[in-house]
């Protein structure tokens, strides 16, 4: 695919106003005189807004998707699936274990993570901070037939309504039984190996009662056909609804069980040729086909890690492994005939483990240096002398998970009257969360392997005396991969507490309504952070090859950085809807949020007293504030026999960052992250339906700069595109998205990397009622590109490993072309 944005798909997508939901939604005729909007613009919105209205008629931008729109992008993540939503910016190429960076209109995630959008189940979120240090708010959700559909509410009251989100919210909403039925489906990948089956089930119980149970289980290789089962896991998701009998409410129970390793895939490395300050393409490395590549395989499926008792063990090279219990109770009960009672509660256990490779292809020279030479420590050329010209040279990131519990609460109590044709809406609600953030790095830096595609082989080197330098792989275990120096051997114990109070006045006046609302987060943080010195000493480790004397450092028994500190701050959002016409509505919208900075500044201790409250220095990047503006134009109905629902949004963003970038240091740069984001965009989406067939899509335009730096702020394509034309003729079913990004900016090196399309298709035969056979297809032409990050590029010419203008590029990539098959039978 090209790598530049094609005038056509450009304009037939803003022709189109195509959004990602209802990708292939199959919808059948409507009847002539009779065409109506989508089902998505009916559908009453309950993400980050007072219930009671649709989409269409809120003051918001909005996306909702349908699990079959879901099904047809045919994600290999769950980043991957929020790319069906437009607005967002997404670094999604970490693999299915997720890891991915999520950010929103132009505000760039700074420090990894999804910093100012919260990932919801069911209205409560997953985790407090969407950007906790090895505990991301993506590594805790899954995407199966227990989701009903993904609400998106982006700007606005995202600000209000949630905490530690101003700028979006994503809501995964449950299944709960509401129609008698379920499924079943069994998938197969045909170019790896994978297998993956899914069933639920739920229904009515009686007048008064129903349920919804189901979830999956995988396990496999994975598309980057690692030698071993990375893949291996399930999720079982459960709820109980009991209805009023006066129809007044309900109270439902619900429970989940999450225990699911999953790879991440960290820097595919590939040749980046450049022409001044730009990439002008990239090439694949000889041996090493980056859109399969996988520092893990059969000779590292797991590797000796230092614990905290200085003891080496073995760890399994596990991925991403979250193992989450989770309790919840939800009550709405209708007061009279104008106030609402509604309570969200869910207690969460949840732990789990961060054990994979970070890769760094550098050439041999760099590395075997002054006469020192590497040797393969395993395979059948055990012992033998390496001679290729690159070596892989990274650092293997081993972090237990021990404690990302959880308790959170939402209450609300809403009011409705009218006076004449003034309505009026009042909602107040009390927020309250507890999220701990307890966790032990034991980081190995200076891992050598030899590149090559699929399972290297370790390298252990040996100076120019012949003393044995690294053994298994492993040259130290003190880790270069942390602030000023320091090795990442670190305990956290820390316990964050939010409670919000916070309120909306609604009105509806003829064609124009009108709300503002408010809300004041009140964070208490307590805990310590214990972290190693530069080193503690060397520690004989033996292999097949010998016996090296490695570095190596443990976290000090005694508090490096104490927290017993408080903060507050408010958030508000003001915004109004006119109804032009039948179908027809202008909205406007302002908001400030404000989202607080929790573990990444912890590891600073230059931001906090002795007792452990806050510096003036800590004080400062204590709190980050988010304001947008925006105005935007909906449209739902039908033209002859299309039904459509279009969205066109313009916005503005302005953040103030004050933030804490451990890792910087290693890349040679200021660790405080200072900057004043501005930035404003287009955002065109929407769908066409008539009979089978459906176009969806969107086009976002975006304009974003660090006004501090005066340069453009990293990783943020100007041209975000999503078309996705699918046609559904009953007995068979076909389909392709092609979804890409025009060029992007990389800070750290300041140059401009071209942006990539890639094309998802699908086809689906249904021989008889109720059974489906499909077939996926992801990158269906194999293109070679990223998405939009903020990587490494090595130093043009690469030790004349090179050429004088290539140099290596490593980071995260689009896997290659994979192929699914799949048989479904709903019931």
């Amino acid at each position: 695919m090209g790598q530049s944005v094609p005038a056509a798909v450009v304009w037939g997508a803003a022709w189109a106003l195509a959004t990602g939901p209802g990708l292939a939604g199959g919808a059948a005729a409507a009847p002539a005189g009779d065409v109506l909007a989508p089902e998505e613009a009916r559908v009453i919105l309950v993400t980050a807004a007072a219930a009671g209205k649709t989409a269409q008629d809120s003051a918001l931008a909005v996306s909702q998707v349908d699990p079959q729109a879901i099904a047809r992008f045919t994600p290999r993540s769950q980043a991957e699936a929020l790319r069906l939503i437009p607005g967002l910016n997404l670094q999604d190429t970490a693999g299915p274990g997720g890891n991915a960076n999520i950010g929103v209109r132009g505000i760039p995630v700074s420090t990894g993570g999804a910093e100012y959008v919260a990932l919801q189940e069911d209205g409560l979120p997953v985790v407090l901070f969407g950007d906790m240090l090895f505990g991301n708010n993506d590594y805790w959700l899954r995407l199966d037939n227990n989701v009903a559909r993904v609400e998106a509410v982006r700007g606005g009251s995202a600000s209000t309504f949630a905490s530690q989100a101003p700028g979006a919210v994503i809501n995964y909403v449950s299944n709960t039984g509401e129609r008698a039925g379920g499924g079943f489906s069994l998938s197969k990948a045909l170019d790896y190996r994978e297998t993956r089956i899914d069933a639920d089930y739920g229904g009515p119980l009686g007048d008064h009662l129903r349920f919804h149970i189901g979830g999956y289980a995988i396990t496999g290789g994975g598309p980057l056909h690692y030698g071993f089962a990375a893949e291996h896991g399930y999720q079982i998701k459960a709820n109980l609804t009991r209805s009023f009998a006066d129809g007044g409410g309900y109270v439902r129970i619900s429970l989940k069980r999450l225990d699911d390793r999953e790879p991440t895939d960290q820097n595919m490395p590939t040749i980046a040729t450049l022409a001044g300050n730009t990439i002008t393409g990239f090439a694949n490395l000889p041996g090493i086909d980056a859109r399969q590549f996988t520092p893990i395989g059969l000779y590292n499926a797991s590797f000796p890690m230092l614990n905290g008792s200085g003891q080496l063990a073995n760890v399994p090279a596990q991925g991403i492994h979250p193992v989450a219990t989770a309790l919840g109770a939800e009550v709405q009960r209708r007061l009279g005939a104008h106030l609402t009672f509604t309570n969200r509660f869910r207690w969460t256990a949840m732990k789990g483990q961060f054990a994979f490779f970070f890769s760094g292809v550098r050439a041999t020279s760099t590395v075997a240096a002054n006469g020192a030479s590497l040797r393969y420590a395993a395979g059948p050329a055990l012992g033998g002398t390496y001679a290729g010209a690159l070596v892989n040279a990274g650092t293997y990131v081993n972090t237990s998970m021990d404690d990302m519990g959880s308790l959170a609460n939402d209450l609300v109590l809403g009011g409705q009257a009218s006076l004449g044709r003034l309505g009026l809406a009042v909602h107040l609600g009390w927020f309250h969360m507890r999220q701990k953030i307890a966790a032990h790095w034991a980081v190995a830096n200076g891992y050598l392997s030899a590149t090559s595609s699929a399972n290297p082989v370790p390298l252990d080197l040996f100076a120019a005396d012949g003393t044995q330098l690294a053994a298994n792989g492993i040259a130290d275990y003190v880790d270069h991969w942390g602030d000023n120096g320091a090795a990442s051997q670190r305990h956290y114990r820390l316990a964050y507490t939010d409670d919000a109070p916070y309120g909306e006045l609604a009105a509806d006046i003829g064609r124009l309504s009108l709300d503002a609302s408010l809300r004041v987060d009140l964070l208490r943080a307590t805990g310590a952070v214990y972290q190693s010195a530069r080193a503690s000493g060397t520690l004989a480790v033996s292999d097949a090859l010998g016996t090296a004397l490695l570095p190596y450092a443990l976290p000090s028994a005694t508090p490096g950085t104490l927290l017993a500190y408080g903060r507050s701050y408010a958030s508000w959002s003001a915004g109004g809807l006119y109804r032009l016409g039948a179908g027809t509505n202008l909205f406007m919208r302002a908001s400030r949020g404000g989202r607080f900075n929790a573990d990444r500044v912890a590891v600073n201790p230059l931001n906090f007293t002795a007792a452990g409250g806050l510096s003036a220095g800590g004080a400062a990047v204590a709190v980050n504030y988010v304001a947008q503006q925006e105005v935007g134009l909906k449209r739902a109905g039908g033209a002859g026999a299309f039904a459509y629902h279009l969205e066109a949004t313009f916005f503005r963003a302005q953040v103030v960052e004050h933030n804490y970038d451990f890792t910087a240091p290693t890349r040679g740069l200021s660790p405080f992250v200072d900057a004043l984001y501005h930035a404003h965009g287009l955002e065109l989406s929407g769908e066409v339906r008539r009979g089978g067939f459906v176009l969806a899509g969107y086009v976002d335009y975006t304009v974003a700069r660090d006004l501090a730096r005066n340069l453009p702020a990293y990783a943020l394509p100007r041209w975000n595109v999503l078309l996705a034309p699918a046609y559904d003729a009953g007995v068979a079913a076909a389909g392709f998205s092609l979804s890409g990004q025009s060029a992007f900016y990389i800070a750290n090196q300041r140059v401009t990397a071209p942006g990539t399309f890639f094309v998802n298709a699908f086809v689906a035969l249904r021989p008889r009622a109720r059974v489906e056979i499909g077939l996926n297809a992801n990158n269906l032409f194999n293109a070679l590109g990223y998405r939009a990050n903020n990587a490494g590029l090595g130093p043009p010419g690469e030790q004349g490993v090179l050429a004088g203008n290539q140099a290596i590029f490593n980071n995260s990539i689009v896997a290659g072309r994979s192929l699914t098959a799949a048989l479904r039978y709903r019931f």
